[in-house]
């Protein structure tokens, strides 16, 4: 392949082309639209864009100019109609239409992928090939939902997202909305990373059919693992940018960079990377588990997970570093000297799910790959057609042997370390 065709590849992969066509058939046009329209609407109501509430008075459409600082909101377009208010400030609005439409491909070509395999289920030899993308289809959808109405949100209290956001990061709502333009860019930016991973399954070549998982209990269980680690980590990691409003990043302190560095977006990295890219995820750190060079990531997310999962001792508490006990004894009123943190959040439900996705979701999935890689990794192969090898029998806690299957895209992926094989020995002469 000569350079020039393999850039144009690279054209084609960026631009969705296999997406693209997936959804030129009758009715593709009109099933994104199906999904991507209510999503809007939703965006828009929820980030209280849109107002249905009758207004007294005359009707106006006027475009808003403006500047200083928030100018990534003007021109804004305001519409005041007896049926409501249509607000749509510039940045926001192109940020809900790209991921409207992200979230629209990206479901339209999951049901797509659905269709054929509930349609041959009983032949395996047909249903190989979509059942192999029904987790990945809905990855956009997922990750648009994470932060539903945030792009757009001008005043919105009631945003789910926003408001786990702002109270994972020490901050208010209306703190958040004023520097919105970072949270259209990184929803934007995670929503087309899911498009990616799932325009890389339907690139696969003509003759790759691996044995689809059955749609049972550990389908299930790891398909909401994935979508867990999805939502924690997408809404973890965009705190930090939100605690960075409230003061420069050049002038933090070390446990504070620690802190962002390594239980922000370390963390929350490795949980989005995990949800999106399973198998290659799992094949990356069952790789690098037995090596010498896997030791360092592995040791930080050990660290991490435990400093933010489960807690420091009070003279850590007292340079601003804390984990989930120290923020549940300062709920209850113990002061920093005896290792209690007070939470940022009002008990509530955006404090109960920073507590549940993003301490111990978070946490938990980090220590476990530190600790032991194969089994925190095997959940997310339970909803891909990832293969597997038959494991030792001698090994310790080993599975009884399986089929062995083969994967033409590279090696199959070791489920635990395995010994050499013995040389063979002469044959008699």
């Amino acid at each position: 392949m000569s350079a020039g065709d393999v850039l144009l590849d690279r054209i084609h992969f960026a631009t969705l082309a296999e997406t693209r066509r997936r959804l030129r058939t009758p009715g593709g046009l009109a099933l994104v639209l199906a999904i991507a329209v209510p999503y809007t609407f939703a965006s828009l109501v929820i980030g209280e864009m849109l107002l249905l509430t009758p207004v007294q008075g005359d009707a106006t459409v006027q475009v808003v100019y403006g500047s200083g600082s928030q100018w990534w909101n003007y021109p804004g377009l305001l519409v005041i109609q007896p049926w409501g208010v249509l607000t749509l400030p510039f940045f926001p609005t192109v940020a809900m239409v790209l991921v409207s439409a992200g979230v629209g491909l990206g479901g339209a070509t999951g049901i797509q992928l659905i269709r054929p395999y509930f349609a041959a289920r009983r032949d395996r030899a047909t249903a190989g090939s979509p059942a192999s993308g029904i987790a990945a289809g809905v990855g956009p959808a997922i990750t648009g939902l994470g932060t539903l109405g945030a792009c757009c949100c001008t005043g919105c209290a009631g945003a789910a997202g926003v408001a786990v956001v702002a109270a994972a990061s020490g901050t208010t709502v209306n703190d958040v909305l004023f520097n919105n333009w970072y949270i259209g860019v990184f929803q934007v930016a995670i929503v087309y990373i899911a498009l990616l991973a799932q325009e890389r399954l339907l690139r696969q070549p003509a003759d790759y059919c691996p044995v689809p998982p059955p749609v049972d209990r550990r389908f299930l269980a790891g398909a909401l693992l994935r979508m867990a680690l999805l939502v924690a980590g997408i809404t973890w990691s965009l705190a930090m940018f939100v605690e960075w409003g409230d003061g420069s990043p050049l002038a933090a302190d070390g446990p504070t960079w620690y802190h962002w560095i390594f239980e922000h977006q370390l963390l929350a990295g490795t949980a989005m990377a995990a949800g999106l890219f399973p198998k290659e995820f799992a094949g990356a750190v069952r790789a690098l588990a037995p090596r010498l060079a896997g030791a360092p990531g592995r040791i930080a997310l050990l660290v991490a997970g435990v400093t933010w999962g489960i807690g420091v001792p009070p003279a850590l508490v007292g340079l601003g570093l804390g984990g989930t006990v120290n923020e549940v004894l300062g709920f209850v009123g113990v002061p920093a000297s005896g290792g209690g943190e007070t939470p940022d959040a009002s008990l509530g439900a955006p404090l109960y799910f920073h507590w549940t996705f993003q301490h111990v979701i978070l946490a938990a999935f980090a220590i476990g790959i530190g600790v032991a890689p194969w089994a925190a990794t095997r959940p997310l192969l339970w909803t891909v057609g990832a293969d597997v090898v038959v494991e030792r029998p001698d090994a310790p806690g080993a599975d009884p042997p399986g089929p062995v299957r083969s994967s033409p895209d590279g090696p199959v992926l070791p489920d635990r370390p395995t010994a050499p094989a013995a040389p063979a020995s002469p044959a008699p002469e």
